[in-house]
Parts: C-alpha cells; sequence; structure tokens
C-alpha cells in the first residue's frame, strides 16, 4: 500500500470503525473481565477438553492475571454457544493462475471428504481485484459450497498489474482492502469465526520504515491500532494456508522473515510495513501459518481442528495508561505437553 493510499486507508478506517471499537471492544480497567477465545493442543496437535479454570494461568503484560471464569465451547455441536462458522477465502490477487486450478481442486476435495455434512457452517468468499464475493449464508451441506465453488469462474482480471514494485503495492493495497471488506462484512455476525485465507500472501516490503515521514509513521501505526481492534471486535481467528506446496520457495523471498514481526508493536516509532504481511496478522489473531504440503484439503482440516472444542477465558485485564496501549498475552496451561493459542496481545484504552 503507497504512503499515501495507507495514511487515507487509516484515516476512513478510524472513521468507520472507531464508534464500533469505542463501544464493543475497548479494553477493560481494573476489575472489569476480557475475554479470549483459548484452543489447548496437546503434542499431537489434538484439541483438549475437560480443562478447568484453575488449569490456567494468564499472563497481561507480563504480569499474572486472575482467571474469573472458564467455558468450554464444542463448536461443531449443532447449538454451539457461541456460534462458530468457517469462512474459506479464496485469494485471486496473489495466487499464480496456474496455482489457482490446482488449489480449487484441492477445496473441491476437501469439500467432498466430508461425505456431504461439514463439520461446521462453512462460507467461500472469493477475493479478486475488482470485488469481495460471497454465497448468501454459512451452510454445513457440502453441495451448497460445491455447486458455489463450480459457478465461479476462474478469475479473470479486469485490469492488469502494474510491472515490478508498483505491482506488488497494488497487490498488497488490494488485498487489505479486501480483508478489512471482509472484516465490516463479518464483525455483526454472532460467535467465532475462522477465517483460513488461502494465498501465498502479499510482499510487505519491510524495513522501509526510515524513508517515511512522522506523519506517515503515524498512519501506518494508526492502521496497525485499527485492524488489530476490529479483528478482535469481530472475533475473527484468522489462518494462512499457502497453496504453494513443495514450491513454495520460489516464492517466499521477501516473506522468510514474518516472524521477526510477530511480537506486536507499541508506538509508531516501532511501526513497519512487516506488521502487515498477512501471516503476521493471522499469528496475531492466534491462528496458524501453514504452508510447504501439497494436502490443501489437510492443512484446512488443521484449521477447522481448532475449533472442535476451546475455551472462553475470562479474566481480569490491567488498566492501561495511555490510548493504545499495547498488552502482551500469554497463556500457560499446568498440564503436562499441553500448548495454549490465542491472540497475542491487543490495544488497550484507559
Amino acid at each position: 500500500m503507497s504512503s499515501r493510499s495507507l495514511f487515507i486507508f487509516a484515516i476512513v478506517c478510524g472513521l468507520i470503525l472507531a464508534p464500533r471499537i469505542g463501544a464493543a471492544q475497548a479494553a477493560p480497567a481494573e476489575g472489569k473481565p476480557t475475554v479470549l477465545d483459548v484452543v489447548v493442543k496437546d503434542k499431537a496437535d489434538r484439541p483438549i477438553a475437560g480443562l478447568r479454570a484453575g488449569d490456567f494461568k494468564v499472563f497481561d503484560n507480563k504480569a499474572e492475571r486472575r482467571v474469573i471464569g472458564l467455558r468450554e465451547v464444542a463448536g461443531e455441536t449443532p447449538n454451539a454457544d457461541p456460534p462458530v462458522e468457517v469462512i474459506l477465502l479464496v485469494d485471486e490477487i496473489n495466487t499464480l493462475p496456474e496455482v489457482m486450478a490446482r488449489e480449487r481442486k484441492d477445496i473441491e476435495a476437501y469439500l467432498r471428504q466430508s461425505g456431504g455434512q461439514l463439520p461446521i457452517p462453512t462460507s467461500l468468499i472469493f477475493l479478486s481485484d475488482t470485488e469481495l464475493k460471497s454465497q448468501m449464508k454459512p451452510s454445513r451441506d457440502a453441495k451448497v459450497l460445491l455447486n458455489n465453488l463450480a459457478s465461479h469462474p476462474n478469475p479473470q482480471r479486469k485490469f492488469q498489474w502494474e510491472g515490478g514494485y508498483q505491482a506488488a503495492v497494488q497487490q498488497r493495497e488490494e488485498s487489505l482492502n479486501g480483508l478489512n471488506g471482509l472484516i465490516l462484512k463479518l464483525r455483526d455476525d454472532p460467535g467465532r469465526k475462522l477465517v483460513i485465507w488461502i494465498s501465498h500472501g502479499w510482499l510487505a516490503f519491510p524495513r522501509q520504515s526510515i524513508k517515511k515521514s512522522a506523519k506517515e509513521m503515524d498512519a501506518l501505526f494508526t492502521y496497525i491500532v485499527s485492524l488489530s481492534t476490529v479483528l478482535r471486535d469481530a472475533r475473527i481467528t484468522l489462518y494462512s494456508v499457502d497453496p504453494y506446496g513443495a514450491q513454495r520457495d520460489l516464492f517466499v523471498a521477501a516473506n522468510n522473515d514474518y516472524q521477526i514481526y510477530t511480537k506486536g508493536v507499541a508506538s509508531a516509532r516501532e511501526a513497519d510495513n512487516g506488521d502487515l504481511y498477512l501471516q503476521v496478522i493471522a499469528t496475531q489473531t492466534g491462528g496458524k501459518v501453514l504452508f510447504g504440503s501439497n494436502d490443501v484439503a489437510k492443512m484446512i482440516d488443521q484449521c477447522v481442528a481448532d475449533a472442535q472444542v476451546f475455551y472462553e477465558l475470562t479474566y481480569d485485564a490491567s488498566t492501561a495508561k495511555a490510548a493504545n496501549e499495547y498488552h502482551s498475552i500469554q497463556i500457560q496451561v499446568n498440564k503436562p505437553g499441553m500448548k495454549a493459542s490465542t491472540l497475542t496481545g491487543f490495544y488497550a484504552q484507559p
């Protein structure tokens, strides 16, 4: 995204989303409970049920906080409370045509392997350079999604990306605009959403912050804060599933270092374009980053498994001393061989 587009988008994002942020997700003051969606897996990556509040420790900015309550959720049950849905996002912007053809077959294979009944209500969304197109509502009926997939033609771009650097900038801008549009679409739906973004992702042009003015850095930080907050507001866990398979190494020269940026950004001075990698955003929501497999259906299964059993964990959040104060979150499970995943942090308000 260009500096000008990023600045404009940050302003628009603030104007559109700030009321929702203030109403729904301003971080709580001392003693006000905060709810996290927490997935616990064993060493074999299997979801664990039957845990109690005393099995968890929560650290907010490295300080242990009191766990107020814990509720187990069976996400695959018809009357799951809260409800859960899966969104398979087919990214046509950042995927080469030959990879897209194979990817569509893999998605079809995933839908057919269910025997006609998907474990969780699921929808397909197609992100192109002209629109964000989705089916009417999530369904457990695999035939509904198969028909939707068949009726959506192979992508025919209405314009071609400009070459070189500008092409990558355009692709990132359209991708982030698509993510924002998806959040706006989902944020009023109840319950938890697992968005499985099937794509290699976009270039983020990291370590170019030294070229930005103070105004541009403020805009970048504003956008990062807004994006993090509305994802939490919408209760979205984002997953990055790379369909390039064994050929992935041919395309990842700029994305190998995404893990450098997953920690979270506390100020405009620390912001970097690398904070906007798809893989970084996914990690920060508590989602998986999966790649290196030719079996896209299996990777989708790994993501959906996070909704089989999860926990609504409520804890006392620490008090923010300033606006947009970043609070890192760590959760420990007092059981051997078990690991918890949730969002890695949030931005609090005093």
